[in-house]
């Protein structure tokens, strides 16, 4: 199974859907993860709309507001019959006291979060409105959360471009912690670069920290308009061409490692 673990629904989300079917079935994609964008635009209510519509292909995600929403709107999402949660624009750092009855609920209820880390996107007005900072999403905050609900499964968005460092000592410390490598890394860094982020796989004692694999630490994500999912792909497979990845692991990075964390393994 080939599972893209980072995407997004865009209005209207029908005509979307349209496009995102004909190019996951181009290039053999099983399942999409995919969350409102942006918030309040595709609202949690569409979002269940959208997996009622789509039960066999979408993974839908529920935009969470740390600083306005609380652990309510986990069990919402729950009931509205969404897979797992989204994060992104906190009103303070992602390991604030505030934050953790949110992530107790979604541990409880077997929410898998995907975290959005490191750089986003400019927009004006908004940016100014929402109280946006970068330095709130910063890997390394994920530290304390994974070590309080390591029950908890976490995906965390690209590599946590800028600070590609802290998210792979965050991959190699805890087994409940995944990356995607979506975004701008495959094409600012090489597949070198993003090797050495993963440098225990060249360690046989990597298994002492987070007891996993390296390349189970990544998931395969594409984060970007269905014209150019095919794009992104490609760049998975050159790195793993790169690194000889072994079949297994190939696997597992595809979806396997995906369906774990959504309870779909077959």
């Amino acid at each position: 199974m080939v599972i893209d673990a980072h995407h997004h629904l865009w209005r209207p989300w029908e005509e979307y859907m349209d496009r995102l079917l004909e190019h996951a079935d181009k290039l053999g994609i099983d399942r999409v993860v995919v969350t409102g964008w942006p918030p309040g635009v595709i609202d949690n209510d569409t979002m269940a709309k959208a997996q009622e519509a789509h039960p066999d292909f979408l993974l839908t995600m529920g935009f969470i507001r740390l600083g306005e929403d609380g652990p309510r709107e986990v069990d919402r999402c729950k009931d509205l019959g969404l897979k797992g949660l989204k994060m992104i624009l906190p009103l303070d750092n992602y390991d604030a006291d505030e934050y953790m009855p949110i992530y107790a609920r979604a541990a409880l209820l077997n929410m898998p979060i995907l975290f959005h880390l490191g750089i986003v996107a400019r927009n004006q007005p908004s940016d100014r409105f929402m109280d946006v900072s970068m330095a709130r999403m910063r890997p390394v905050y994920l530290d304390r959360i994974a070590r309080r609900f390591p029950e908890l499964n976490i995906i965390g968005a690209h590599l946590g471009n800028p600070w590609y460092d802290e998210a792979g000592e965050l991959a190699r410390m805890h087994p409940n912690i995944v990356f995607d490598i979506t975004g701008s890394t495959f094409k600012k860094k090489s597949p070198e670069f993003v090797a050495d982020i993963f440098w225990w796989a060249r360690n046989e004692q990597y298994g002492l920290m987070g007891d996993k694999h390296p390349y189970e630490k990544i998931v395969f994500g594409t984060d970007v308009d269905p014209e150019m999912m095919e794009d992104v792909k490609n760049d998975y497979e050159r790195f793993m061409d790169h690194v000889d990845m072994e079949q297994k692991y190939r696997d597992m990075l595809m979806g396997g490692t995906a369906a774990r964390i959504f309870g779909l393994e077959e």
